[in-house]
């Protein structure tokens, strides 16, 4: 059973107890394990809540001697019992191995996304009271609360469920549909879009940062149109980012094809690549409905299509599990852009990842 947000907040208030006053006054240096997505993101927003944070942690050996913001990586086999820095974990799929492994050695330690999410507690509870539409997306959230406060999945395989971004009636099934999908990957979600509006749409754009993926969206795009007898000109694929600004960036592997970030810290496979402003890209033409998977990138993405959303008031299906602040970060951005936008929670992994926010106007 789903926890209720009483008994969430009771859990929220026992988390903020584990951590010292001296750690979130910087009088007691603390450490974070853990510099991938939400490792890198972090850090900065650590140090300006006045956290000294002192040094980092990672198993990747490739980060062993470089700084992040400022900060110093080291290799998790430095780990130390005599380290006695509070630690703070942003490893999200690996709570509770790493805190085995800091409790074996004696150092103090929490989970940044619980910490997160019992630091601002009351914001998550107006997400749930009055924002989200229905009683499936506020159960949703409280799922996905208590995992983040927990660290224990499995309240995600309770409301997993398929047919991401395309899940509710609203969005899928409708012709002559002005597409736009950002992040687009190697075309999985693209192709899903043809299959549940049945083929038909008036314009199809696709944004993908990455060389190799954009190769792949390409090549299934190609026999789409053969499989389909779509007219090619409908579709416009574009190997760059969307972001906040036009300008340079560079992409920065998250371990895998699917996790492709841009922006700073860039690594050994990092490559150039191109942020595009999506108001810029459109000049005016309209969009009807909007997805979006952007590794992290989300908030930059809509702040660059303000006008567009403003003025078209899209359909939208974005990722809001990257970063802790993301489910009421987005939500309550895109209500003040468009005040009558409403609002759906759907989960579509059995792990913290996949959590999509549904947006559409009546």
């Amino acid at each position: 059973m789903i926890p209720s947000m009483t008994s969430l907040e009771a859990t929220a208030a026992q988390i903020l107890e584990t951590v010292p006053d001296e750690v979130t006054r910087g009088q007691l240096p603390a450490c974070v394990y853990g510099m991938g997505l939400l490792g890198r993101w972090a850090v900065p927003n650590l140090k300006k809540k006045g956290v000294r944070v002192v040094c980092c942690y990672d198993a990747n050996p490739a980060l062993d001697g470089v700084y992040i913001s400022g900060v110093p990586v080291r290799n998790a086999s430095n780990l130390r019992a005599d380290d006695s820095q509070f630690t703070i974990i942003t490893s999200r799929h690996a709570i509770g191995p790493v805190s085995s492994m800091l409790g074996n050695l004696g150092i103090p330690h929490v989970s940044y996304e619980a910490w997160y999410v019992a630091s601002d507690f009351s914001t998550f509870r107006r997400i749930h009271d009055d924002v989200l539409d229905d009683e499936r997306s506020r159960e949703v959230l409280r799922a996905i609360l208590v995992s983040m406060l927990t660290g224990d999945r499995r309240f995600c395989e309770v409301v997993y469920e398929k047919d991401q971004y395309f899940c509710l009636p609203r969005f899928c099934g409708w012709a002559n549909e002005i597409y736009v999908d950002a992040g687009a990957f190697v075309g999985d979600s693209l192709e899903r879009f043809m299959w549940t509006h049945n083929g038909l749409f008036r314009n199809l754009y696709a944004f993908e940062p990455g060389l190799r993926q954009f190769t792949a969206l390409r090549a299934r795009v190609e026999r789409l149109k053969a499989e389909w007898a779509l007219n090619g000109e409908s579709i416009v694929l574009m190997n760059a980012g969307l972001g906040e600004h036009n300008g340079p960036s560079q992409t920065r592997s998250g371990g895998s094809l699917t996790s492709l970030a841009i922006g700073d810290s860039p690594d050994a496979e990092s490559q150039p690549v191109m942020v595009l402003n999506l108001d810029n890209f459109l000049k005016g033409q309209p969009v009807t409905f909007l997805k979006a998977d952007v590794e992290g990138m989300e908030m930059a993405l809509l702040k660059g299509a303000r006008s567009t959303i403003q003025r078209h008031k899209p359909k939208i299906s974005i990722c809001a599990y990257h970063y802790p602040a993301d489910i009421p970060a987005i939500s309550l951005y895109l209500r003040e852009l468009v005040p009558d936008y409403r609002f759906s929670l759907r989960h579509h992994s059995p792990q913290m990842m996949e959590t999509v926010l549904y947006c559409w106007t009546d």
